[in-house]
């Protein structure tokens, strides 16, 4: 699955739950501050994401992701993402400006700086898991 496929897709989507014009829709956008999505905006825009492709969505998946390649290490500690969990989510996320990925941010912070591009990469990441999951 391509970027640019789910890209046109999930601009439909963003459009249709809070209105914001697809035509302006940039994958470097954060959903909550430069798109105005709220939470009730984001439970609708991950239900027709999920009805559209047939999968579920979780916006923990990064999170999970990161988790289970951190192994043993911890990711965060009491709320707060550690360095080495920092450092897994700027690869899983290099979207993500490096200068907001620092000492301090929560696992609630996170989610604040998910952009258009982080949101398609779910989406691609859950395709791909239940292709994997057919082959098998």
């Amino acid at each position: 699955m391509e970027l640019a496929d789910v890209f046109e897709h999930v601009k439909t989507v963003i459009e249709n739950s809070n209105g914001t014009p697809r035509d302006s829709i940039r994958l470097e956008q954060t959903l909550f501050d430069e798109l105005g999505v709220d939470s009730i905006d984001l439970v609708d825009i991950l239900f027709e994401l999920e009805f559209l492709y047939k999968i579920q969505l979780k916006i923990s998946d990064i999170e999970s992701r990161a988790r289970a390649k951190m192994g043993d290490e911890p990711y965060e500690i009491d709320g707060h993402i550690t360095p080495a969990g920092l450092q897994v989510i700027g690869e899983f996320m290099p979207e993500i400006s490096k200068d907001k990925l620092v000492e301090g941010l929560t696992v609630h912070q996170l989610v604040q700086l998910f952009t258009v591009e982080s949101l398609c990469k779910i989406v691609i990441y859950r395709i791909e898991e239940e292709e994997r999951k057919k082959e098998n």
